[in-house]
């Protein structure tokens, strides 16, 4: 992984990368309100579940929308150059899936070991649980598509690659302080997130792979496990009940508002590190072609 600007990300396009940045951050702030807001204004009699399924896809598509916009008429690359290439995208998605899975179920595993948990079955509503959960990896997609795609590679133009990373992962951790029962350690949390995410697409130059493990951690914490997910419940297969120390557990916001969250990402990273340093001797190995 380079430390100076990401190869193939070298100013070009209308404006400058940073009023790009700027402008894309501002609409996507504009699409997210139109998403979340409108869609329950223009249909106030719709079933909750219904709803949650509108706003989900509004938002997807629009971003969708926002993103190829930006990308054919200012920065003139094609959309999928963001690493939403077709070659092994699946793949990529199905371990990332497992991998955000396993971590949060790590965490899970953890609490029930220490007993600051008791877990019982949730019984959800299908309709609703469904719902939910596409509108939540609808979500999850749609964050790896702006901030570890638009945002982090349009600030990887203009500044050197660990600049842009930082600062794309604290905008990540700043965005989530309008979520229920939010702490400044979920903040710096959140921000250790999107570090994580920012190593997967670095080790594979696709977005699949972040995706799938946003995906995978969301899915598996909310919808599975039964945890609040940024301080927000939803329908879910166990109700998992934490009565441990806040400062470890996350308490009301989460597992990724305590130190046992951020002890996941750290693992993430690591493996993920682990995963790219293992890529590089194959591909230097003698008798190997170059994986490049």
């Amino acid at each position: 992984m380079s430390t100076g600007n990401a190869q193939g990300l070298r100013p070009a396009g209308r404006w400058h990368p940073l009023a790009r940045v700027a402008l894309y951050f501002v609409a996507m702030a504009v699409v997210n309100r139109i998403a979340f807001a409108s869609v329950a204004t223009l249909l106030p009699s719709i079933p909750d579940w219904l709803l949650d399924l509108l706003e989900g896809g509004v938002y997807l598509v629009g971003i969708l929308i926002l993103t190829w916009a930006f990308m054919r008429y200012l920065d003139r690359q094609p959309l999928v150059s963001l690493g939403l290439q077709a070659r092994n995208w699946f793949s990529r998605l199905l371990l990332g899936i497992g991998l955000g899975a396993g971590l949060i179920g790590l965490v899970f595993v953890t609490m029930s070991i220490a007993g600051w948990l008791v877990a019982e079955p949730g019984r959800p509503d299908l309709l609703p649980f469904l719902a939910s959960a596409l509108s939540w990896a609808a979500l999850s997609f749609v964050e790896e598509l702006t901030f570890r795609g638009y945002i982090l590679q349009g600030l990887a133009k203009a500044w050197t690659l660990p600049i842009a990373v930082a600062v794309s992962s604290l905008l990540f951790g700043m965005v989530h302080l309008i979520d229920p029962n939010v702490q400044l350690l979920a903040i710096l949390n959140i921000s250790m997130a999107g570090l994580f995410f920012a190593v997967a697409y670095l080790v594979t130059r696709s977005l699949w792979l972040p995706a799938g493990i946003h995906i995978g951690w969301n899915l598996a914490e909310i919808h599975v496990l039964g945890f609040p997910g940024s301080g927000h419940t939803e329908p879910s297969l166990l109700h998992s009940t934490v009565s441990g120390p806040e400062l470890v557990t996350g308490g009301a916001f989460g597992p990724e508002g305590g130190i046992l969250g951020l002890a996941a990402w750290l693992l993430g990273i690591a493996l993920l590190l682990g995963y790219w340093v293992a890529l590089g001797r194959r591909a230097h190995a003698p008798g190997r072609r170059s994986l490049n």
